[in-house]
């Protein structure tokens, strides 16, 4: 069982970083090429956007 859990532990941990890595990836091609990045109002906004769209709400 302890082997099961180290397992899907393991796969987690890989796409969080994959994630992360993608994320900071974005923002530093956006810094690069000067774009504005968004304030905290703007990401609560597109983070709220993105959930509905994920859990397919209105």
């Amino acid at each position: 069982m302890a082997v099961f859990f180290a397992i899907t532990t393991a796969i987690c941990a890989i796409g969080w970083y994959k994630n992360h890595v993608t994320a900071l990836t974005i923002t530093y091609y956006m810094q690069k090429k000067g774009y504005k990045l968004p304030d905290d109002k703007e990401v609560k906004e597109c983070t709220l956007y993105v959930t509905k769209k994920i859990f397919g709400l209105k």
